[in-house]
């Protein structure tokens, strides 16, 4: 009775947040111990924070440095680990394989993770639509456009631009002698026109103005903000400082270039419109012909087809060129190879197909320098990767960085040695990772391979490369926020020597 008198007297609020604060206590302790000894992975190794929240993993994504704090846990840890409470990550070439690869009657698909998947827009198309049924639609929509015969009728667009861009190099390098190119830089300008003219019939005329388009640079600059919608979705209490964690001129960026986007998506529309007999063989005839999509899901698709197209080729071009000039050797062998057609015009798509050479230093440069570093997360069904039952619902990845830095799966992987392709004398290494396999593969593997052995045959035909400066720890110097962010690379473009 004393102690009921007590507590009638006693202050309510103070004694609410008081119980509120236990309580708040209890639940963090309750679920620190489940997932560090009950949870279905706690099994699998990782740092002690990763597998009570989801702070480690976002700190990594926000510091630029996924790719190599990733690679390091696994050297640390092993083939398998957990980098958030639910959620693993693997190395292996195998891992990779079992969460890509086409689903069959044995094996259950594993779906994207709608988490990660989430662009923070009110449409889903192509690579942020979780759905097998539709993102296999869309798929099929413009798969014409990058089929075999619609290269062959478009390589004339990768032979302008390309040309283009060679005669640049070679005046901007005659009119800096000593400075050089920046190529980090100017490889955008080639990779963007190129997939602009590809998707709208119209590029950004960036390598005729020797100068970044507006819309490559606002895309740039606001990039490292695209992986805040899914850690806000992830950590909820994230919401409210996340308008602390972008920028003003991030969020004005990202604005302006949606507005650029629309913009050049209505102007596509009304080409096709008052002109409807016209045959276009860029890729977003057959999505306005469909008559399916609204704008809102016009300007998302034409910002995912020319990103994806273009940022991943321009990196390729710029780490094949920085390993190239980092080993004189390779460069000459190369030379040799592509000089040996004997002239420019022999510099065709079906030609620079078969020169093998060519073709081991762009796999290398690829496994090397993979544009897309990080793992595409992937919600497993309850099944097997690599050996390693995974709990239905639990997200797991394979991020390219990390398994072709693995020395157990490569045989000397942080030396750049194009003859591990050719398999002479050697053990044949895994297959390249760098378009993923599936059905979520990369549908433009054909016109990326065709504009990189086009644009760095060219080059090498035409001029005699080497660094303009001490390039530092370039390789280890480029971050990554969904995208790379390379430190500027002064190349010299110099007339060959044995014209």
């Amino acid at each position: 009775m004393a102690f009921l008198e007590l507590f009638s007297v006693l202050p309510i609020a103070p004694l609410l947040a008081w119980f509120s604060v236990a309580g708040l206590l209890c639940y963090c302790f309750g679920w620190c111990v489940y997932t560090l000894y009950f949870h279905p992975l706690a099994e699998y190794p990782g740092p002690k924070l990763a597998a009570i929240s989801q702070v480690w993993l976002a700190r990594v994504w926000l510091s630029g440095h996924y790719p190599s704090t990733i690679q390091n846990a696994h050297k640390k840890y092993g083939n398998v680990v957990r980098v958030a409470p639910n959620e693993l990550s693997f190395n292996t070439v195998q891992a990779h394989h079992d969460i890509y690869s086409v689903p069959s009657r044995n094996k259950k698909p594993f779906i994207k993770d709608a988490t990660f998947y989430n662009n923070g827009d009110s449409v889903k198309v192509l690579f942020y639509e979780i759905d097998a049924n539709e993102h296999a639609w869309q798929r099929k929509l413009i798969a014409t456009g990058f089929s075999a015969g619609a290269l062959r009728k478009q390589e004339h667009v990768i032979h302008q631009y390309v040309d283009l861009f060679v005669q640049k190099m070679g005046s901007l390098s005659t009119a800096s002698p000593v400075v050089g190119v920046d190529i980090a830089e100017a490889m955008l300008w080639l990779g963007f026109d190129i997939m602009g003219e590809m998707t709208f019939s119209e590029s950004f005329g960036a390598v005729e103005a020797s100068k970044g388009h507006f819309w490559i640079s606002l895309l740039r600059d606001s990039a490292h903000a695209a992986i805040l919608p899914a850690f806000a979705q992830r950590m909820p209490l994230l919401r409210f400082i996340l308008p602390y964690m972008v920028s003003k001129s991030a969020i004005e960026n990202r604005v302006k270039h949606y507005a650029y986007t629309q913009e050049t998506v209505r102007k596509r529309v009304r080409l096709q419109e008052d002109n409807p007999d016209r045959e276009t063989a860029d890729l977003f005839g057959p999505i306005i012909a469909s008559g399916k999509m609204n704008e809102a899901s016009l300007v998302s698709f034409g910002q995912a087809i020319v990103i994806a197209g273009a940022d991943t080729v321009s990196h390729a071009l710029t780490g094949a060129t920085y390993f190239l000039c980092a080993n004189p050797a390779c460069l000459k062998e190369l030379q040799d190879e592509i000089r040996g057609l004997g002239s420019y015009d022999a510099l065709t798509g079906t030609r620079l197909a078969s020169l093998r050479y060519l073709n081991a230093v762009l796999e290398e440069t690829l496994r090397a320098f993979p544009p897309i570093a990080f793992g595409l997360p992937r919600v497993s069904p309850g099944d097997y990767v690599d050996g390693h039952f995974v709990a239905p619902g639990a997200t797991v990845s394979a991020p390219h960085w990390a398994i072709v830095h693995n020395e157990a799966e490569w045989d000397d992987p942080y030396t750049f040695r194009p003859e591990r392709w050719l398999a002479e004398g050697g053990v044949p290494q895994p297959r390249n990772l760098a378009f993923s396999t599936g059905p979520r593969a990369c549908l433009g593997i054909g016109q990326a391979w065709l504009e990189i052995r086009i644009a760095l045959a060219k080059l090498v035909y035409t001029y005699d490369l080497e660094f303009a400066r001490d390039h530092g720890d370039w390789l280890g110097d480029a971050e990554m926020y969904m995208m790379w962010r390379e430190a500027p690379l002064m190349v010299k473009y110099m007339p060959r020597k044995n014209q």
